[in-house]
């Protein structure tokens, strides 16, 4: 077995505290982390920064979520991020989402068998450790409404399920169904790529073993509750036309089976390992009718099932996020009821080497977090008290650097151009903010025709702007009452981001 690095009692604490630290610093990221990407088009429906002045009111939020599930999705993760968005403070939907973080850490291990299970705290860590760290965090995860979509639901859909194995009493009142009846709508409403495969694999065992009669009358009204919600959230209208090739515009990111590998090769790894140890193994083999008996085929069907969606979607990172926390759950399954055996020693060493690395990981990134957090709002200070939008300022790219954050600190950037109007329409700004190296404090802009610096930025005139095509990205700007240009080389793409947002200038 994987045996706990200890091997006394104290060894669960390992564990305890790893979870600690990654609640700590996840939340910590996420109160580092301005208001990024979607987060602007969700808080914009119902506020701008002089308050609760967006197109509807916030006692308007059924209406607005009516209009989504109609013409975008159903998903009751965007509904609660606009309304998070929208009513409370940002910090407060840091702190929640930071939970949710490591709660779909925590519930990954309980639901597979392994909390408080002394035996496997070396298993369990390594589990948590690939949640932490082989997870698409770099995706946008701690933007707010990307961490409602992908944490958060995650976690919500897994404490449904850990609460429906709970509900073995026989024993309800009126109140205690109608709790079960909307916490399971609610799950299942939250992402249909997360609870229709989960659906599938929980029919597939109840099917197969005939198991109907032996739920709970609880349990029963969850589970069609939890069907109910996942209908409502696959046949929204939007949904069926996004299907249907409504946004055929957007270009997927990879061929179908390449997003696979890239989104989702946890699942892949686990799968492959599952099939050539079926192959190798005659006990293996033997195992695998009691294997798929229980409820490790829930998990395992739903694994595959979500691949589904991420060769469809034509988005590569963020889409996997459901299939390879379903198929973790499946293997804490597998190792369990196949009776796998490593080492002690290979065990902790791997556990040991696991907590380490995630934990420093961690806590390095919310350092680099803190000085990039500080540069963005002096960079938005200077930019609020600015009459023409411009700042002088280094223009970092954290994006890419540094390289121990793994890209998990999202930010806009100057060729982010809907991202610099969404951050000046939300601030009733005119002009929308420029950064421009320090030095260019000192020109002359009154009789400035081309100037470039140190970093290869280059500022000129209107007679001297010329084409630059896929090389740089041109950025106009008014200083003095005359036209200027910016011209910033093209920076390396980071891992999955989706090519350049070109400004109506460059079209």
């Amino acid at each position: 077995m994987m045996k706990s690095i200890t091997g006394k009692r104290s060894g669960i604490f390992w564990l305890y505290g790893l979870l600690a630290i990654m609640g700590v610093t996840f939340t910590l990221m996420y109160l580092l982390t301005p208001y990024f990407g979607d987060d602007w088009g969700y808080m914009g429906v119902h506020r701008t920064s002089t308050g609760l002045d967006g197109p509807y009111p916030l006692w308007q939020f059924w209406l607005y979520d009516l209009k989504h599930w109609l013409h975008a999705n159903g998903r009751m993760a965007n509904f609660l991020a606009s309304f998070f968005l929208g009513a409370f403070p940002q910090w407060m939907s840091d702190v929640v989402l930071g939970g949710a973080a490591v709660a779909g850490a925590a519930l990954i291990v309980r639901l597979g068998g392994l909390w408080r299970t002394e035996s496997y705290v070396s298993m369990s860590i390594l589990v948590v450790a690939a949640y932490a760290m082989l997870f698409p965090w770099w995706d946008m995860m701690f933007t707010i409404d990307f961490a409602f979509n992908y944490p958060f639901t995650l976690a919500v859909v897994l404490g449904t399920a850990y609460l429906f194995a709970r509900l073995k009493t026989a024993d309800y009142g009126i109140m205690k169904s109608v709790m079960v009846i909307v916490a399971g709508v609610v799950a299942g409403c939250m992402h249909e790529s997360a609870t229709l495969p989960l659906l599938c694999g929980a029919a597939w065992w109840i099917w197969r073993g005939k198991r109907w009669r032996s739920l709970t009358a609880l349990q029963r009204r969850m589970l069609v509750a939890f069907a109910a919600g996942t209908m409502l959230a696959t046949l929204s209208p939007g949904i069926i036309f996004r299907a249907a090739g409504g946004e055929s515009w957007r270009v997927p990111d990879d061929p179908g089976w390449l997003l696979i590998v890239k989104s989702a090769p946890v699942t892949l790894i686990i799968i492959s390992a599952c099939c050539l140890s079926m192959t190798l193994s005659r006990a293996m083999r033997r195992k695998f009718s009691e294997l798929f008996s229980s409820p490790a085929c829930i998990w395992g069907i739903a694994a595959v099932m979500a691949l589904a969606p991420v060769a469809a979607g034509g988005i590569v990172g963020r889409s996997g996020w459901f299939s390879q926390a379903y198929s973790l759950i499946f293997l804490c399954y597998w190792v369990r009821l196949t009776d796998i055996r490593v080492p002690k020693a290979v065990a902790a060493a791997a556990a040991t080497a696991a907590w380490l690395v995630t934990a420093s990981q961690s806590i390095a990134t919310v350092i680099t977090g803190i000085g990039f957090n500080r540069h963005m709002e002096a960079i938005d200070r200077a930019y609020m008290e600015s009459s023409d939008g411009i700042v002088f300022a280094e223009d970092i790219d954290y994006l890419t650097r540094q390289w121990w954050t793994l890209q998990r600190i999202d930010h806009r950037v100057q060729d982010m151009y809907y991202e610099r109007k969404a951050f000046a329409d939300f601030h009733h700004k005119s002009e929308l903010p420029v950064i421009l190296p320090p030095e260019a404090a000192q020109i002359d802009f009154a009789t400035l025709e081309e100037i470039k610096f140190p970093s290869g930025m280059m500022i000129v005139s209107a007679d001297m702007v010329e084409n630059h095509g896929d090389t740089a990205t041109v950025i106009p700007f008014m200083r003095d009452g005359r036209p200027l240009y910016l011209i910033i080389p093209r920076r390396q793409l980071a891992w999955g981001e989706r090519g350049y947002q070109t400004s109506p200038e460059d079209q």
